[in-house]
């Protein structure tokens, strides 16, 4: 018997493909890189990974930032031959004629109605695998007018906006009949809602919905559209996101001038088709509310989110995204994430500098509760009396009184937080959430919308008096003044960190007294440090660098100060997992030289200068 069991082969556990395809859910977003590494590895994880590359192609190759814009529109035009290529016939026919590039780049009319269609259809198609069929679940995601700008002039030989626009709304109708109950989100115009009323019936898998041109919103437009969620919520059931706007965005990473004072970034357009799309109506709060669940919210384009935010349903969310944070206070104040009981990610333009604080007190009156000041026992007492003052009429915060110190409030559980904003709400805010958050916070990314003077960092969490443990975190990036502020204390905080990265605007020394940054090098799991801005460097913390961070993959000092380069490449010589080493080449004599000599002795490390797109990443 023991003879048999000794022979018998041991078995493998089986990893199911829902599981797998459930870790996979969370790469759809910035790991585009490793999904494609992942389409080689074998049949069943090409299968598992093709539908989410699919699910949105098109935003993913506008999204690539090392791609020109000839090259985008090259593969932006591909895409969308291929996926009219996939259409039913029918559907076909209801598009404008194609305009076809042969071999010898001469332009024909490639007419939908003939025979020769098909067969010039059938051979393009021919060439596409069948595993990449059917997968444009999500067309538009977003809303794509760059494909009027560069793909729609291409494919079907338009001349003017107007005419690209006209084909990008009859493609919405023919890709919506095409996906039908495969369809999982939509984008709806505010002034057409009436035409997709008809569409209810064969959505029948639908969770989000996206509306754009919020500018142009009325009465009787808002009250289509809520009807429209209720029919469906009525009929199918299944909506669970909602996107308001989307048109204009921001660039919160490049100045004009990295030594002058802009207090504001640049705004720019995705293509000559994109407007302005905002709108301060406090009764758009109607959308969210006619959500019979509701897990997603993007209030990129409603500025008037923040002031209503305490009647929105958040208690089921698990993503929250709010752009704006200007305008009048919420009437209950910023107890709303008290009452968000499964909230994962949250994006926030931080309005004011008690955004967190209810977080804050929250956890320090459960776990730390000699750390509360006695301005803190006032704040909180201010809070219970706001949330005990609630009108009769039912209120969404009616389960909240007296939740600051009866044990009866919950943290929200947000694992991935973006944080932006004006100094000085920002430097609160960065000071609470993380200790309110602490116990589940594994990214934490925070951008100053200004620049600033800073004497002393301030950012301590809590340190010497409490001491938090953030045990998961293991993505922390500050970008702009704000990161002069921090403290590099706090690291000790979170010994599990695996990248750090802070990046400072413009060439003045980020060095301050009493705030070494020695302490980085305690952080003994860490991958990729990036210090972009005047950071000092001594001889002994570059030395540590090749002694103590062995599992260093990516080292980026552009514009640090106080050692050579060949000083930091002789320290990191022997680290067995270093691929890159980043650095201002511009400053260094001789750097073809150097890099060559150095690609002898290393060859799997790249030296070179990281450019400013690649810090943002």
């Amino acid at each position: 018997m023991d003879q048999q069991q000794t022979s018998s082969p041991n078995k493998t556990p089986v990893l199911l493909q829902e599981c797998i395809q459930l870790v996979l859910s969370y790469l759809r977003f910035n790991q585009l890189p490793t999904l494609c590494s992942l389409l080689r590895v074998n049949k069943t994880l090409f299968q598992l990974t093709t539908p989410i590359l699919y699910l949105n192609p098109f935003l993913i190759v506008r999204s690539r930032g090392t791609w020109s814009e000839d090259e985008k529109a090259e593969r932006l035009e591909h895409l969308l031959r291929l996926f009219i290529s996939e259409l039913d016939p029918a559907l076909r026919s209801q598009l404008p004629p194609l305009a076809y590039m042969d071999e010898d780049d001469e332009q024909e009319v490639w007419t939908s109605t003939t025979s020769s269609t098909t067969s010039d259809t059938s051979q393009d198609a021919a060439a596409i695998p069948d595993i990449s069929r059917g997968y444009f679940y999500h067309y538009r995601r977003l809303d794509h007018s760059f494909l009027a700008s560069r793909a729609i002039p291409k494919v079907f030989a338009t001349f003017s906006r107007t005419q690209s626009q006209v084909v990008l709304a009859q493609l919405d109708k023919v890709i919506l009949q095409h996906c039908g109950d495969r369809a999982l989100s939509i984008c709806m115009p505010a002034p057409r809602v009436k035409s997709f009323v008809g569409m209810i019936p064969i959505l029948k898998c639908l969770r989000r919905i996206e509306l754009h041109r919020m500018e142009c919103v009325t009465d009787e437009n808002l009250q289509e559209m809520v009807g429209w969620i209720k029919t469906h919520n009525e009929t199918h059931g299944t909506l669970r996101e909602l996107q308001m706007g989307g048109h204009s965005e921001y660039d919160n990473r490049c100045y004009d001038d990295a030594d002058s004072q802009f207090n504001y970034p640049r705004r720019y357009k995705a293509s000559e088709f994109d407007d302005d799309d905002t709108n301060s109506r406090r009764d758009l709060v109607l959308l969210p509310q006619a959500y019979r669940t509701l897990t997603e919210l993007d209030t990129r384009s409603w500025s008037g989110a923040w002031p209503t935010i305490d009647q929105v349903p958040v208690e089921d969310l698990f993503r929250l995204v709010m752009d704006y944070g200007e305008g009048v206070a919420p009437e209950e104040g910023n107890s709303f994430m008290l009452r968000c009981k499964g909230l994962k990610v949250l994006d926030l333009y931080v309005p004011a500098q008690d955004t967190f604080r209810d977080v804050a007190h929250l956890f320090k009156s459960r776990f730390h509760p000699q750390s509360i000041s006695e301005e803190d026992s006032q704040s909180i007492s201010v809070a219970q009396s706001a949330i005990a003052s609630t009108s009769t009429a039912p209120s969404p915060l009616a389960p909240l009184k007296n939740a600051l110190t009866d044990g009866t409030a919950t943290l929200p559980p947000v694992e991935k937080l973006y944080i932006s904003g004006h100094h000085g709400n920002l430097r609160n805010a960065l000071e609470d959430a993380p200790v309110g958050l602490s116990q589940t916070l594994r990214i934490l990314k925070v951008t100053s919308m200004e620049r600033h003077t800073v004497e002393k960092p301030s950012i301590t969490w809590g340190y010497p008096l409490l001491h938090v443990q953030m045990p998961f975190l293991v993505d922390l990036q500050l970008q702009g003044d704000i990161a002069l502020e921090f403290h590099f204390g706090v690291l000790r905080s979170c010994p599990n960190l695996i990248s750090f990265k802070l990046m400072v605007n413009g060439l003045f020394s980020c060095g301050q007294p009493g705030n070494p940054i020695d302490e980085i090098l305690s952080l003994r799991k860490l991958q990729c440090l990036q210090l972009l801005g005047k950071w000092p460097l001594t001889k002994e913390f570059v030395h540590g660098l090749g002694t103590r961070l062995m599992g260093l993959k990516m080292l980026d000092l552009a514009r640090c100060s106080g050692v050579e380069l060949e000083e930091v490449l002789e320290s990191v010589e022997g680290l067995e997992f270093l691929w890159r080493v980043g650095w201002d080449m511009e400053e260094v004599s001789g750097a073809e030289e150097l890099v060559e000599r150095w690609r002898v002795r290393m060859p799997r490390v790249t030296v070179g200068f990281i450019q400013a797109s690649e810090f943002y990443a």
